[in-house]
């Protein structure tokens, strides 16, 4: 008989969750089975009024059923705006039955701000 030798390895990661788990954008597939009013319910019991649903036919795209987003964000950039980068950038990756957490951070900058320095 060989001598056998036994052995494991275990790779271990963990982080503090955060509660919802999204804090930016969602994209919702379709045939999730949550639905896309089951998730927005969840985050809503979470924090209230913080999130809003855009829904299929505002985001257009084949496998996606919502887009639940931080108002937050449409404070900063229109609607419009936002739905155009997930359509080019986050739509094609999107799988019925799954849902995508997106992480989207604005950053505003103005250049050139002239005026009157006698004012």
């Amino acid at each position: 008989m060989q001598n056998v030798e036994l052995s494991y390895n275990v790779n271990l990661d963990f982080e503090v969750i955060k509660l919802p788990p999204v804090t930016d954008i969602l994209v919702v597939g379709k045939k999730v089975p949550q639905g896309k009013n089951g998730i927005l319910r969840s985050f809503d019991l979470i924090l209230p009024d913080v999130f809003e649903l855009i829904d299929e036919m505002e985001c257009n795209h084949e496998n996606v059923e919502a887009v639940i987003i931080n108002k937050s964000i449409l404070s900063k950039l229109p609607k419009d705006k936002v739905i155009k980068i997930l359509k080019e950038y986050v739509f094609p990756y999107v799988t019925k039955g799954e849902s995508l957490k997106v992480n989207f951070n604005v950053r505003i900058c103005y250049r050139n701000i002239s005026g009157d320095l006698n004012t």
